[in-house]
Parts: structure tokens; C-alpha cells; sequence
């Protein structure tokens, strides 16, 4: 049997991706790294220059 719901029900679900760094969070920023594949330090320098947004960061790194 099909079960109908709505989309907002199912989206509702499903945790939001973080959008910015706890950067005093130590797992956060380690996880952070290691998606955007680079040291925590470059994490955290990054963070200090544009601020905690993955966004900001992503970009700040590839430059």
C-alpha cells in the first residue's frame, strides 16, 4: 500500500546542512577540514579572515 504525504512533511525530516563553523566547537571544525579537505589550521585561519560561513570559506580557500 502507498502511503501519500507532502513535501513539506518529508523535507521537515531531514536536518538542514550546517551553513556557517562553530569554530570553538573542536569535532565541528575537524569535520569541517576534512570535507573541504584541507588542515584545521587552514580551516581556522580561513574563518578568522572571512568569518564562519562554509560559503565565505569555500570561497576564501580557492583562491
Amino acid at each position: 500500500m502507498v502511503q501519500l504525504v507532502t513535501v513539506a512533511s518529508v523535507i521537515s525530516t531531514y536536518q538542514k546542512p550546517a551553513v556557517a563553523v562553530d569554530t570553538s566547537n573542536d569535532a565541528q571544525t575537524d569535520i569541517w577540514a576534512s570535507r573541504l579537505n584541507v588542515s584545521r589550521e587552514r580551516l581556522l585561519e580561513a574563518a578568522g579572515h572571512v568569518g564562519p560561513s562554509i560559503a565565505a570559506i569555500r570561497h576564501y580557500l580557492s583562491k
